[in-house]
């Protein structure tokens, strides 16, 4: 017996899971043993950049009727001329016959390329990774994908030829869980304007290319996604948000860039053409809230009228990279987060346009009084200086937090503190008066 012949069966399917389609075909040959267990393949991958096309096509229709695929990956880096379409959906129809349950699919094409229907009725796929460059005109009527439960999309456009085929595709997707669109431009879409799933728990969103936007046809976007726990959305904001249902959202990461005269170019004094309204309100029950890009800060702060009182919310991320929009959304966040437990500031906690000004607060939390009532008993502070400016700001926070438990501080290494020595810095730290008695302090330089 050979020493191959002799490993477990979980062994050998783990080895074949290395093979090429067309030497795993060859391997069946060997015994009957190897026949049954070469019916379930593990893994089966081609990317142009390592070989034939064709000798893998070969190899995959030479595998058993028997076969069964578990992870498909057909990845094209470089763009496929369309003579060749028809050979590569013989290929995807092949392997969505084979009970394959995670697909792969990138065949960067060109004009003129259609997804076989096949796969838009494929029952044993759970995971479903599409891209890039071609649209879905429509979708057959007996489309369904019961298994369905992570969609991820890559520069794939959506056309309306019959009936909206986006809201078609998730109607057919009856228990997905998680949908990525990733390098999306809805205003080059033909669709509904609505992204909707009964069943829908993580959504993320974001795009690609912001540079010769021009969102005039943009239009506006409804969310009915009642079961959504986790929502990531760098993106413009269009005209409106007509309908918004986020009612089981648990935490938000947002990158949301307002338009001027639905163009990216916002002036102090130009009419903004975008309205996060309806958004900002639908993010009522949220629980955890990124409020680390500036972009996003900046409408915030813009449509403040609009934020309502996060109930729920118990953990903020907020950053101060920006002077521009430093701490002036902070009060405001704070008066609306009575049950906040857990404050995170990225960037430096002291942000003012004169740096050589050492005595210079940010007139944005002039008195800090929003900090007398601010229940958070958690305070992250990551990319501390040890400027002196900083060293006042966090003088206020701890002076006037007085439910603080743990203050966590990530400074820069001594490379960064400009000779400054560490152990001064976390003397410093350790040395202000705290309105907490129960108040520690820890130290990590990176």
């Amino acid at each position: 017996m050979d020493r191959i012949s002799s490993l477990p069966n979980e062994m050998i399917c783990h080895i074949v899971s290395f093979l090429s389609a067309k030497e795993a075909a060859f391997a069946t040959l060997l015994s009957k043993r190897w026949q049954n267990l070469f019916t379930i393949i593990p893994t089966l991958r081609f990317e142009n950049s390592q070989g034939s096309f064709t000798d893998f096509l070969d190899g995959v229709l030479a595998l058993p009727a028997s076969s069964r695929i578990r992870k498909f990956s057909l990845i094209f880096s470089s763009p496929v001329e369309p003579a060749r379409y028809v050979h590569v959906n013989r290929c995807l129809c092949y392997v969505l016959k084979s009970g394959v349950l995670d697909l792969e699919f990138n065949i960067n094409a060109k004009e003129g390329y259609l997804l076989p229907s096949d796969i838009f009725t494929c029952k044993t796929v759970v995971k479903l990774k599409l891209g890039s460059g071609f649209g879905i005109d429509f979708l057959p009527e007996n489309a369904l994908l019961l298994a369905l439960k992570t969609l991820f999309l890559r520069s794939v456009r959506f056309y309306s030829l019959c009936g909206c085929s986006f809201h078609k595709l998730l109607s057919a997707c009856s228990v997905l869980e998680e949908l990525t669109i990733y390098d999306v431009s809805w205003e080059k879409w033909q669709w509904s304007h609505v992204v909707s799933s009964p069943t829908l728990q993580r959504l993320s969103i974001r795009r690609a290319e912001y540079s010769g936007f021009d969102g005039s046809s943009f239009g506006g976007i409804s969310f009915d996604t009642p079961s959504l726990v986790f929502l990531r959305c760098d993106d413009f904001v269009p005209a409106e948000y007509p309908s918004v249902n986020f009612d089981s959202l648990v935490e938000a990461q947002l990158d949301l860039i307002l338009t001027v005269d639905h163009v990216w170019a916002i002036n102090e004094n130009d009419p903004i053409t975008s309205d996060p309204t309806n958004l900002i309100r639908g993010l009522r029950n949220v629980q955890i809230l990124d409020f680390t890009a500036p972009d996003t800060k900046e409408m915030f702060y813009l449509f403040r009228e609009a934020i309502p009182v996060f109930e729920s919310l118990h953990r903020l991320s907020f950053s101060t990279d920006d002077v521009k929009n430093c701490w002036p959304l902070f009060p405001v966040l704070l008066k609306k987060t009575p049950n906040l437990k857990t404050l995170v500031i990225e960037g430096p906690l002291h942000c003012a346009e004169d740096e050589e000004v050492s005595h210079s607060i940010c007139e944005c939390l002039s008195g800090y009084s929003c900090l007398l009532s601010c229940p958070v008993e958690v305070l992250k502070i990551n990319r501390y200086t040890g400027a002196i400016n900083e060293l006042e700001h966090f003088k206020h926070f701890l002076g006037k937090l007085s439910c603080l438990k743990l203050v966590k501080v990530r400074a820069r290494s001594n490379t960064w503190l400009r000779n400054m020595d560490e152990l001064q810095i976390t003397s410093d730290l350790l040395m202000i008066p705290r309105a907490s008695v129960d108040c520690k302090i820890q130290v990590k330089f990176h």
